[in-house]
């Protein structure tokens, strides 16, 4: 037995003199490279680009093996694009043999090797994209969060935004975000079915049982205060601050595309300059997709007197300023939306 050990290590401390081989753990996976060599292949980006395709980039030209889909949906092919003239640019085509299911959650796995033996072990998650995007638009946002005991129990005014669907669709892929809070904090819509003419209430904070998310035909399962009977209202996962008080930036964005698909502004009339860069940025943003009238702060919608027991409402049809206005106290008006004024 101690022959038998001592001839592995022998055989070990050869194999490594002749190939040495290291490794390393990244977000990515695991990575195995060859000590003489520093260029281990890294992804560099990964999209999907279709319910039956995606693109992964690498930092130099691999071969692929093992590729698979968790949950399986069949095969998956890879091939390398030809890079524009004069570039060294390693993208590689994905091919699904089949669907996948909009917003449903995946991963792709496989092992990219380079040409002197260097691998990466990969694993990167994914939902299924979403081929029909519905239109929505924003028309009303309470940003103030509020609670009072009264008899009946504690009331909690949550944050929350509404919209008016323009077109059927699926909602697999929309976020809501906001600028006064970040990125990372953004809502991710459910992959549901819905219809042109529906009314959807956004709740960024929950608070109590009640706050079920209706994913179904079934509109009257939510429960607590600000539900609406005629509306669909979706509940976040989230018991902290959402939205800005005094000022914000918020956008519907297709999180496939980084398309916008709507958004508004609003401060208080004594503002001087956005809270930060961010911020401005993504008021540009709006302004430069035809979203807004307007970047700077001073073309943000006036946000003076709001209060808890007030919303920012769409009192006219157009991108700017003059289309919004703050709700009288008690006008927050959550599934109740005024069609006239929603036409342009």
């Amino acid at each position: 037995m101690k022959s038998l050990i001592k001839c592995s290590v022998i055989l070990t401390f050869v194999i490594i003199c002749v190939c040495p081989l290291s490794c390393r753990l990244t977000e990515r996976g695991i990575t195995l490279y060859n000590v003489n060599s520093y260029e281990c292949p890294e992804i560099d980006a990964f999209s999907v680009t279709g319910s039956e395709n995606a693109l992964i980039s690498f930092s130099k030209k691999v071969s692929l093996s093992g590729c698979a889909v968790t949950p399986e949906i069949g095969s998956v092919s890879c091939f390398l694009k030809d890079s524009p003239s004069g570039e060294k640019i390693f993208e590689y085509e994905v091919l699904f043999s089949q669907r996948c299911d909009a917003g449903k959650k995946y991963a792709l796995i496989g092992i990219a090797t380079d040409s002197i033996g260097n691998s990466l072990t990969f694993s990167l998650p994914f939902k299924g994209y979403n081929e029909n995007i519905p239109v929505l638009e924003i028309s009303e946002v309470h940003p103030k969060y509020a609670s009072s005991k009264r008899k009946s129990g504690t009331v909690y005014k949550c944050e929350y935004v509404e919209f008016l669907v323009r077109s059927d669709g699926n909602l697999a892929g929309l976020e809501l975000r906001s600028a006064h809070d970040g990125p990372d904090k953004a809502y991710e819509f459910p992959a549901i079915e819905v219809r042109r003419g529906e009314i959807i209430v956004v709740h960024l904070r929950s608070k109590t049982e009640g706050a079920v998310s209706e994913l179904e035909e079934n509109l009257n399962l939510s429960e607590e205060y600000y539900s609406s009977e005629s509306a669909r209202d979706l509940w976040a996962e989230n018991d902290s601050s959402r939205l800005g008080d005094d000022m914000d930036v918020i956008s519907l964005v297709n999180s496939f595309s980084e398309e916008l698909i709507d958004g508004v502004c609003y401060a208080k009339s004594d503002s001087t300059e956005w809270k930060d860069d961010f911020m401005a940025g993504t008021a540009k943003k709006l302004n430069d997709s035809g979203l807004w009238n307007g970047s700077s702060v001073s073309d943000a919608a006036c946000i003076d007197g709001l209060t808890p027991s007030k919303s920012i409402v769409r009192i006219a049809g157009g991108k700017c300023a003059s289309s919004w206005e703050v709700s009288k106290a008690g006008g927050e008006t959550p599934g109740k939306i005024d069609f006239d004024i929603m036409i342009e």
